[in-house]
């Protein structure tokens, strides 16, 4: 009997998301936007911790140098996105925005060190679990039911973790995978905010956590320790990357299910472990990859029960 219940709410909210999604004539469109903003900003992005390697300088003067630059770069996209808004898009984030503003300066911090302190696959692949990290907070904060595929997925995903971490535990990289693990919780953080607040752009809070991290790092940078190419990367890194791939990766998810924006972050996995290898020749261990694919089949497991949920929402059966 609660078996059947917990069915009925199930395939009710179902149907509720379909409803939104799909009911109305333009959200095909909206959609479709959502996936190619996602998919393009994860493309973008996926060289960010390559480039954090090859500026070769400390945590804090990389912390600097990407944070500020990244908020100058995120500012003037916010103001162009925003033209009727303009500045005042800062005031409308309220609370949820200074939250994910907090969120995003604890989650670069790890991010950086994990980077720095870990191989590029062991902080990715760590980091990939965050999506289903973000399903099961949002069942706390925004009440959206989680499935039986998600809670067997992340079983399966603390298996993996357990690989990875079992291969690190003699090693310095212990650390950094244990920021990664820390960058996860908080990047799941920034899913469920922004989950919850479709109607408000959290970019101008992602402007903030930019300002605050960098002025955070400033005291303890070594802005003169950059090699000339160092300071190039440091650029393109911040300038170029963090702008345009934290923007389309903030706004994508808006019109998207977190399986759908979950699957395409996946690809990160795979590109910055590539990128890793084609241009720094750094090999993920053995253990890494080994618990990288179970992470991943459970995570396709997790998300393909989702799609095929909505699926059968859609058609009734």
């Amino acid at each position: 009997m609660v078996r059947r219940c917990e069915r009925s709410t199930e395939r009710r909210s179902i149907e509720q998301n379909c409803k939104r999604t799909v009911g109305h004539p333009s959200i095909p469109r909206r959609r479709l936007t959502g996936v190619l903003l996602t998919l393009v900003g994860v493309i973008v992005v996926s060289p960010d911790s390559v480039l954090i390697r090859l500026i070769n300088a400390d945590m804090w003067t990389i912390l600097m140098y990407r944070s500020l630059l990244g908020a100058v770069g995120l500012l003037v996209i916010s103001v162009v996105l925003e033209k009727p808004i303009g500045l005042n898009g800062f005031r409308r984030i309220g609370v949820p925005g200074l939250a994910l503003s907090a969120s995003y300066v604890g989650c670069t911090m790890c991010f950086v060190y994990a980077v720095t302190h870990t191989t590029v696959a062991n902080a990715l692949v760590i980091m990939s679990i965050s999506p289903v990290l973000g399903a099961l907070m949002s069942r706390i904060v925004l009440n959206e039911p989680v499935g039986r595929r998600t809670w067997l997925g992340a079983i399966v995903i603390l298996l993996g973790l357990t690989i990875i971490f079992r291969d690190s535990l003699n090693t310095d990289s212990i650390n950094g995978d244990m920021a990664a693990l820390g960058a996860a919780f908080l990047l799941a953080t920034k899913f469920v905010i922004v989950r919850g607040s479709k109607e408000i752009s959290m970019v101008p809070a992602v402007v903030i956590g930019c300002l605050l991290t960098g002025l955070i790092a400033a005291p303890m940078a070594l802005p003169l320790s950059l090699t000339p190419q160092g300071f190039l990367f440091a650029l393109l890194l911040g300038l170029v990357l963090v702008p345009l791939g934290t923007t389309m990766t903030t706004l994508g998810p808006r019109y998207l299910l977190v399986p759908e924006s979950g699957l395409i972050m996946l690809l990160e996995v795979l590109l910055a472990p590539l990128w890793a290898w084609l241009v720094i020749r750094e090999i993920p261990s053995d253990q890494t990859l080994v618990g990288g694919m179970v992470i991943l089949l459970a995570l396709i497991f997790v998300f393909s029960g989702a799609f095929s949920r909505l699926r059968s929402g859609l058609s009734g059966d």
